[in-house]
Order: C-alpha cells, then sequence, then structure tokens
C-alpha cells in the first residue's frame, strides 16, 4: 500500500467556527490519539499533540506492524488545533518534504479537506482530484446544517419542518411557526459541530433530549429572541436554523467515500447511543457511544440509504472528495428525517477502519461493534492490563473482545472499541467495563 500522511485537524474553524472554548479545543486535541489507530506502516501522522508511544506501539500489536515505522509531527505553533496556517507553515513543509523523498508514492489524507490542506498537497506535490473544490473552501458547504437543508431539499431528503435565520426577528417568527408541529424546536447554530450550539425549546418541562447541548422550557417573545441570539451566535457565525424537534425512536448515521476518482463506496452505518447524566443538573445527554451496525430494521435501513445516496451522489458533482457522514432518525411516530451531514472523518470511521483490518470487508454481516466511551481507568495501560486479566482484552484467535483506543488522563476515562459475534454478547462486555474497570 501507498504511504500516506495523515492529517489530524479536527476542530479547525471550518468545522466549528473560530470561537472554540476550551473544551472543544481539548477534545479535538485528544481525537488525535483516537485518530492514530487509522495508521499504517511507513505512513507520517500530523498531529496536533504528541501520541503517545505506549498508545502507539499498542496500536502495531494490535493490528500487526511495526509501530517504529510510523512517523509523528506536531508543530511547535499547533496548540491542540491544526489550522491552515500552522500547516502551511516552512517548517511542516520543510519536514514532510524530507520524508518524502524518501518515496515518490504518497497520498494526504486529512480528517477535513481544508483550503489549507490543499495548498499543502500542491507544495509537497501530491494534488488529488477535490483539492481544487478545497481550495475555494468547498468543504465547508458540508460541514454548515444551513447548507445541509438547502443541499438535502435539492436531493429531496426527508426533513423536520424548519429554516434558516439570520437575525432576532426572523428567529422569533420560526420558533413561533415550527413549535406548533410538536410542541418542541432545535436552534442550531450554524457551525457549531457536535451538538455544542443546539438548544431545544420545548412547551413544557423536559428532561435533556439528544441532540443539544440544552433542553428548555419555551417562554417566547421578541425579547426572549433577542436574548437566545445573542447567546447562541458568534462574532463568526450569525446564522441559526430553527426545525421542529421530534423525538426519536432511533439516531444513526451512513457513511460514504467519494474517492478521488469518482465512484462512491458505502462505508457503514451505526447507531448513536445517548444517555442521562449520573449529574441530575446537567442540561445534556451524554454521548456514550456508536454501534455498527445500525439497530434499525432492514426496510428502514433501505429507505435511508436511498436517500443518503442521493445527497452523496449530488456532492459528488459538486466536487468533493472525502469521507461524508449523513445523520438522521427514525422518530417515535415512524418518520424517517435527516437531519445533518459533515464531510469529514466521523465519530465512527477509527472504528470502521479498525474492523476491516482485523475482520475483514464484511464484518457487519457476522460481528457488532461498538465504542464505551468514559470507562472509567487511570491509563490505557491499566485497562489494558485489567481486560487481560479478565480474559475479554481482543486477539486475533477469538476474534471476539474489546480494544482500549485511548484514554483521557484529565478524567481518568477511557473509550473502548467493543467486538461482539452479536449484541447480546457485546452489552454484557460493554456491561463489564462500565462496571468494573
Amino acid at each position: 500500500m501507498m504511504p500516506r500522511i495523515l492529517i489530524m485537524n479536527a476542530g479547525t474553524a471550518q468545522m466549528s467556527g473560530t470561537d472554540l472554548t476550551p473544551i472543544q479545543v481539548s477534545l479535538a486535541a485528544k481525537s488525535a490519539w483516537r485518530s492514530a489507530w487509522f495508521a499504517r506502516e511507513d505512513d507520517v501522522i500530523v498531529s496536533p499533540v504528541a501520541v503517545p508511544p505506549d498508545l502507539l506501539n499498542y496500536i502495531g500489536a494490535t493490528l500487526k506492524f511495526d509501530p517504529s515505522r510510523v512517523s509523528v509531527i506536531v508543530p511547535d505553533a499547533a496548540q491542540g488545533i491544526l489550522n491552515d496556517s500552522t500547516l502551511q507553515s516552512n517548517t511542516i513543509v520543510e519536514k514532510l518534504s524530507k520524508t518524502l523523498r524518501q518515496r515518490s508514492d504518497w497520498t494526504l489524507c486529512a480528517c477535513y479537506l481544508t483550503e489549507g490542506v490543499a495548498r499543502l498537497a500542491a507544495a509537497l506535490g501530491i494534488p488529488k482530484n477535490g483539492d481544487g473544490f478545497a481550495l475555494q473552501r468547498g468543504s465547508d458547504l458540508l460541514n454548515r446544517k444551513s447548507h445541509f437543508r438547502q443541499l438535502a431539499t435539492s436531493a429531496k431528503l426527508p426533513l423536520a419542518s424548519g429554516c434558516v435565520t439570520t437575525g432576532a426577528d426572523e428567529l422569533f417568527r420560526a420558533v413561533d411557526t415550527f413549535s406548533r408541529e410538536t410542541g418542541m424546536v432545535i436552534v442550531k447554530l450554524d457551525n457549531g459541530a457536535g451538538g455544542v450550539g443546539n438548544i431545544i425549546l420545548t412547551g413544557e418541562d423536559s428532561a435533556p433530549l439528544p441532540g443539544a447541548r440544552e433542553t428548555r422550557r419555551l417562554h417566547w417573545s421578541l425579547f426572549e429572541a433577542e436574548a437566545l441570539w445573542s447567546e447562541i451566535t458568534t462574532p463568526s457565525c450569525k446564522t441559526a436554523i430553527v426545525e421542529s424537534y421530534h423525538l426519536a425512536r432511533s439516531m444513526f448515521y451512513l457513511e460514504f467515500e467519494i474517492k478521488t476518482h469518482g465512484s462512491i463506496g458505502y462505508m457503514n452505518s451505526g447507531s448513536i447511543r445517548m444517555r442521562p447524566s449520573a449529574d441530575g443538573s446537567e442540561r445534556s445527554l451524554v454521548w456514550t457511544g456508536l454501534e455498527i451496525p445500525s439497530d434499525i430494521s432492514i426496510c428502514r435501513s433501505s429507505a435511508a440509504y436511498a436517500h443518503a445516496c442521493r445527497f452523496v451522489e449530488l456532492v459528488r458533482t459538486l466536487g468533493y472528495r472525502g469521507l461524508i457522514n449523513v445523520d438522521a432518525i427514525l422518530s417515535v411516530d415512524g418518520q424517517l428525517l435527516f437531519n445533518e451531514a459533515n464531510g469529514r472523518w466521523g465519530g465512527g470511521s477509527v472504528l470502521h477502519s479498525i474492523a476491516l483490518r482485523l475482520l475483514g470487508p464484511d464484518y457487519s454481516d457476522h460481528y457488532v461493534i461498538s465504542s464505551v466511551r468514559n470507562v472509567k481507568s487511570r491509563s490505557l495501560r491499566a485497562t489494558i492490563d485489567y481486560l487481560a486479566n479478565e480474559g475479554c482484552l481482543f486477539d486475533t484467535a477469538h476474534r471476539q473482545g474489546v480494544i482500549p483506543l485511548a484514554d483521557d488522563p484529565e478524567t481518568e476515562t477511557v473509550e473502548c472499541l467493543v467486538i461482539a459475534r452479536d449484541r447480546l454478547i457485546g452489552r454484557n462486555l460493554e456491561d463489564r467495563l462500565l462496571s468494573k474497570v
């Protein structure tokens, strides 16, 4: 296989705006550790943070390659984020150019195909189809909620009733209109990734609901609209989306890859899992992880796939190349509704990559894989030792078990990947993780 330059540029301004909170910066930096599981022998990782040697060694041991043949470059100016300016710095270009001279068959893979990534590829002499689209910041079209509604409407995807607003007056009218359908609306900041810019407004008191950082009782007036507009928008983003909010029976995503030559490949589909926080005062649900394949019926899955394919075909025609995730829900009243798309690596991309390498291309026909976040443990090493002692660490002989992906020293938690032959076995492994580690 051709060696790759892996650009771990999650949390860029293009994804989340220029007004990142310290928590967002921290999460973006830590995602680089998780994304190190993409690595293969002879790859070069450009990361905003150093990749711990014990993590890289464990990745190599699990995926059967020599981790010493993976290079990691950490720019001095990264500070947790790989922005375009950092990626185009003379230091990065010189370091990568020196590495590239050793071979001539390199490819470049980035979490987010920004203008800076495309310019870096040109400087290194490894441009590809799709870079022209990125040079015009075309990828931003696929990471804005307003653009998603516009493109999805063109592709005739089923959407919740809603509209794009650009001021407090429009916000007031939109909430008043669209709250009548279900008694609830969701207000979304245009470029807030991971639900951090979303607020749900309900007609009556409600526990936290999925898809937003907070669920509030709706007391609506122009004064309230002006206050919410000031709260939810930022200096770099003055657009918000208002949609009727539908309670979800299932939340899931579909992931595709638009290859360099333009063909579309289906990658995987998984369920998005959330739970209430143990902290009763918490205003949002806790994202617990993903599960592949998704748990929706074959009929619903086929319908969702057909809709998503139309959207991805439109995106391909526009000129985008790379991974793209399309999110949807199955509402409690049986409606299939799409709510977002992201042209970048998704939460399931790493899980899918690992499963392909360990289980083969048809893994979802025979296995259920799931990520379990926030497993209490003081370190990656402690988690590996515990799982080995319990006999549930993944091994290639049994092709089942648990793989710790990365730890978070600040919270003393670890994210784990569970590989099981059916959902019941997977749930049992998850319960053991959450109750004993």
